[in-house]
């Protein structure tokens, strides 16, 4: 969704998933900077919340992807408070690819960061 649908969708919840565009993670990280960038919008105005866990089937992929997103500073600004950035990234110690047991459970932290107010 956020590779081609920035204009339509600020605020992005990726669990227990990484992106596909590309093969590293530095690609991964590069595609969607690369999004972002091309969007025209500004980091305060789209926001990334990613969660996985680290028996997740999906952890392997994702929190390389997130490591180099990271560093990717000329598109996110990491940080759990939304109103100084627009990435942060949640991940729970032993969580795995359980929709009951732990993707409610991000969804339920996550969405307090994307409204706060």
């Amino acid at each position: 969704m956020l590779l081609n649908d920035l204009d339509y969708f600020a605020y992005h919840m990726p669990l227990s998933g990484d992106c596909w565009a590309g093969n590293t993670a530095d690609e991964k990280a590069a595609a969607v900077a690369n999004a972002c960038l091309k969007s025209g919008y500004a980091k305060n105005e789209y926001f990334i919340l990613a969660a996985t866990g680290t028996k997740d089937i999906a952890y392997g992929g994702m929190n390389p992807q997130i490591e180099s997103m990271k560093k990717r500073t000329d598109a996110f600004t990491y940080t759990s408070d939304f109103s100084q950035g627009n990435f942060y990234y949640l991940l729970c110690d032993g969580g795995s690819h359980w929709w009951t047991g732990y993707i409610v459970q991000y969804i339920y932290d996550a969405l307090p960061y994307f409204f706060h107010e």
